[in-house]
């Protein structure tokens, strides 16, 4: 049973930050085991882990819905993993190579509450226990061949799958499943130049990522208000083609 302790960081006492009495050391437990297969053109293997991770420290900006007005407030809270990866290394015939990997992972806040009130004397308060940890997809796969076309030359596909992801604390809004795609082409000219091409997004997939900001108070009861609504957040990157070039002296 491994486990990881460190202590204070100079930033988590900056603004709101703990006091010498509510600080405790933070803990990192680790449990993992698995199995494995391997035989000449693959290498398998799977393991289910167990993590947590107590006394994070977080300076949570709350804001009110439908305004502009926040508060921070200090919250002192853990989160813990239970999850199952599989990831196989796969070479069925010459000059290719496969790499494939899926997770099922659950992150979850615990002791994550906090309460603020507002200038109108409003109170409000958001509860994420036992919920889905923000930006982080319960669902990964990852799937990357590669071509050697020649001992200079290969060509390479990079496949990333991320799961519904939940963009505020309490569950309320997220993002649907979506893939990131890649793909390329590495040439080593000489010893001393290596030119490269890649396609970033190559089906030129469109839609949102990350976290909503000024969405924290929103509840699943509540979501249903902002059907419809604009709100800021992140985009995935668009179709690009970019080139480039390695020189050695």
């Amino acid at each position: 049973l491994p486990l990881a302790t460190r202590f204070p960081r100079i930033s988590e006492y900056a603004g709101t930050g703990p006091t010498e009495e509510q600080y405790k050391r933070v803990t990192i437990p680790l449990i993992r085991g698995g199995i494995f297969y391997k035989n000449d053109w693959i290498d398998l293997s799977s393991m289910v882990t167990y993590i947590s991770k107590s006394n994070n420290i977080d300076q949570q900006n709350l804001t009110k819905p439908g305004t502009t007005e926040g508060k921070t407030v200090l919250l002192i809270y853990n989160i813990q993993t239970l999850g199952w990866t599989t990831s196989a290394e796969i070479n069925p015939f010459k000059n290719f190579h496969m790499h494939a990997l899926f997770t099922y992972q659950k992150p979850v806040y615990k002791n994550y509450n906090a309460s603020v009130t507002f200038s109108d004397g409003q109170s409000m308060g958001v509860n994420a226990n036992n919920m889905i940890v923000k930006e982080i997809p319960q669902v990964l796969i990852e799937l990357d061949p590669k071509y050697d076309i020649t001992k200079n030359l290969n060509a390479w596909l990079s496949f990333r799958y991320f799961g519904k992801t939940y963009a505020n604390l309490q569950e309320a809004l997220y993002f649907n499943g979506h893939w990131e795609t890649f793909g390329g082409i590495n040439w080593n000219v000489n010893k001393k130049l290596s030119l490269g091409v890649s396609v970033i997004n190559i089906f030129n997939e469109k839609g949102a990522k990350g976290t909503i900001s000024g969405s924290e108070l929103i509840t699943k009861q509540e979501a249903g208000k902002y059907d419809g609504k604009y709100m800021s957040g992140s985009y995935l990157r668009p179709f690009t083609v970019e080139f480039s070039a390695g020189i050695k002296f």
